[in-house]
């Protein structure tokens, strides 16, 4: 029993508490200081998107990781949030023309840093940001909502560096000034034209893509912030309702795209799985000593299109074309989409050497010596 009251005294004093959110006259003073940019505010942005812009031209992501914990970007914008669901018109505009004043000016950095520098490569940093999906406009309504409530409470005030990473903002406006200064002479890392990929007008179609994705932060962040402030009662609920379901309204020129560029992930998956479960259990569609070396899924016009890389010695090539319309077959029916396959097999010549055994007297012993040498 003494141990037991021992352990109930220690931890007395340990117990979680609720913590109020904060009046409304402070948390409305700080969002408009975060809506009236200071100077420090575009030398911050200026630099997190130099740091962005070389990061994605270097394809180093914790380089970009970094210039997401130094952008300020995310402030004004649960600042707009704030201002609509409080109806403080002035600190709407304020935030509007800091958010947009923001946009410009790293956009415009980006596009001068790739323009100086030269390059026309086009690294994976920069494409994962050109095809944003429903699952990139999750990200940035638990963030949005995670950024509200960390203005509304004291104690967990340091959190917003980590709300600033999860959600990207001024790295897919840096691809959107890159994409601009990059043009149809850009390639990806691997030699591949932009068009290869599913990017046919090249540097617009990245621009076009990040900007999407910026776009789709922005919204979820506004409306989920939004949703935060009214769930702590700030404002007038039904009048702040309104104006969330207004921008809201936004998301119809985005959902198709992400709901789009989700479904093909989704196709692939499935494909690289069937196609690994059908060679898996159908020994006999590439038998013998045939090695598979690389298998690529694309979903494009409505179609899979799948390559494979393969390598086989020159006597099993034959009924190749049978095996891959089987393949083709299996793939159709599973998926209920129209499937390209292409085979690419690398012929060789197999040779088996094998070692002779040291008791051997036909071992030349002069060749012996001389491979000592």
């Amino acid at each position: 029993m003494r141990l037991l009251d021992q352990l109930r005294s220690v931890f007395k004093s340990w117990a979680p508490y609720i913590e109020g959110p904060a009046p409304v006259e402070a948390l409305s003073s700080t969002m408009m200081a975060s809506a009236i940019p200071a100077l420090s505010f575009f030398v911050m942005l200026g630099l997190a998107t130099a740091i962005a812009t070389l990061g994605l031209l270097s394809n180093s992501a914790p380089v970009v990781i970094g210039a997401m914990i130094v952008a300020p970007l995310m402030q004004p914008i649960v600042s707009f949030s704030f201002g609509i669901v409080v109806a403080d018109w002035r600190l709407i505009l304020y935030a509007t023309l800091t958010i947009v004043s923001g946009v410009f000016l790293v956009i415009g950095l980006a596009f001068a840093t790739t323009e100086l520098i030269g390059l026309r490569i086009a690294g994976s940093e920069i494409l994962s940001r050109t095809a944003p999906t429903l699952l990139d406009l999750g990200i940035a309504c638990a963030s949005g909502a995670a950024g509200a409530f960390v203005h509304t409470r004291k104690s967990i005030a340091n959190s917003i560096a980590g709300v600033a990473i999860s959600v990207a903002l001024v790295p897919p406006l840096c691809v959107v000034g890159i994409g601009f200064a990059l043009g149809r002479r850009a390639a990806t890392e691997t030699g591949q034209a932009l068009s290869q990929i599913g990017l046919p007008s090249g540097g617009e179609a990245v621009s076009q893509g990040a900007f999407t994705l910026f776009s789709t932060n922005l919204i979820g962040i506004v409306v989920f912030a939004g949703l935060i402030f009214i769930f702590h009662r700030y404002g007038e609920w039904k009048k702040a309702l309104i104006g969330l379901v207004v921008i809201s309204l936004a998301t119809v020129f985005v959902f198709q795209p992400l709901s789009d560029a989700l479904y093909r992930i989704y196709v692939k998956a499935v494909t690289v799985r069937l196609m690994t479960t059908l060679v898996a259990r159908n020994q006999e569609l590439f038998t013998g000593e045939s090695k598979i070396e690389n298998i690529t899924v694309r979903y494009r016009d409505q179609t899979v299109q799948i390559s494979i890389d393969l390598i086989s010695p020159r006597d099993n090539v034959a009924g190749f074309q049978e095996r891959i319309d089987v393949v083709q077959a299996h793939l159709k029916e599973a998926l209920d989409e129209t499937v390209d396959i292409k085979l690419h097999v690398m012929v060789v010549d197999m040779l088996t050497f094998r070692s002779t055994s040291s008791t051997d007297e036909s071992v030349d012993e002069e060749v012996l010596k001389e491979m000592e040498n």
